[in-house]
């Protein structure tokens, strides 16, 4: 692939991200996917999704096909969890510098090595800032043989110590009451045991959660 080529894939895949974006506020309108657009050639790598498949225009909105949704996907997927993981992994704190070296990355990690990343943080399923993270195949077969360094909290072995990295409530309010416990980000727990109830300690504190709460708040093993 000459380097003009590689230039203009570059936008295409910069511009189904952007539309990816705008397809999760809602916004399918293409003079907004116009000017919102960082590419100054916008309407010129429009025409060319258009003519490639991967989008097509209605009227005045744009939508990706199923195939231009699997190119922005990889991209997407693979932006978000490099943010996951110099996020929550690496420690990095200045979202500058998450952002830029996400950039970077979506560029160079090969399909196998997302995969083994998604599997090494533990398939999570939304990047720092609450953004879903589309699915790989290894989400999917969930095949890889890694442990993975972040899981549910009940998957830990007993006796084991995580640190809590996230949680995922499927209630809004379990965040407001877990944290009224101390079960925040960054606090370290001590696995004592899963069944019939998931008992942890915090510092000096005996905690019982229902296994379903459990396998919410996600943890790194240390």
């Amino acid at each position: 692939m000459t380097h003009a080529e590689s230039m203009v894939e570059l936008d295409v895949e910069e511009l189904l991200s952007e539309l990816w974006t705008l397809d999760e506020q809602g916004c399918h309108a293409r003079q907004e996917a116009v000017q919102g657009s960082k590419l100054s050639n916008v309407e010129i790598v429009l025409d060319r999704l258009v003519g490639s498949g991967l989008v097509r225009l209605e009227d005045h909105r744009v939508r990706m096909t199923d195939a231009g949704r699997d190119v922005a996907a990889g991209r997407i997927r693979r932006h978000r969890l490099a943010e996951f993981l110099l996020a929550h992994v690496l420690a990095v704190r200045y979202e500058m510098q998450i952002h830029r070296t996400a950039c970077v990355m979506e560029h160079v990690l090969s399909p196998d090595v997302t995969d083994s990343v998604c599997s090494f943080l533990g398939h999570p399923p939304h990047c720092p800032h609450g953004k879903p993270i589309p699915q790989g195949p290894c989400c999917r077969t969930f095949s890889n043989a890694m442990v993975p360094l972040v899981q549910p909290l009940d998957r830990l072995a007993v006796g084991s110590t995580g640190r809590i990295v996230y949680i995922v409530p499927r209630d809004p309010e379990l965040l407001t009451r877990l944290s009224s416990l101390g079960l925040v980000p960054s606090v370290c727990v001590r696995l004592q045991q899963t069944r019939p109830a998931t008992v942890i300690l915090i510092g000096e504190t005996t905690l019982a959660l229902d296994p379903s709460i459990a396998s919410q708040i996600y943890v790194k093993r240390l």
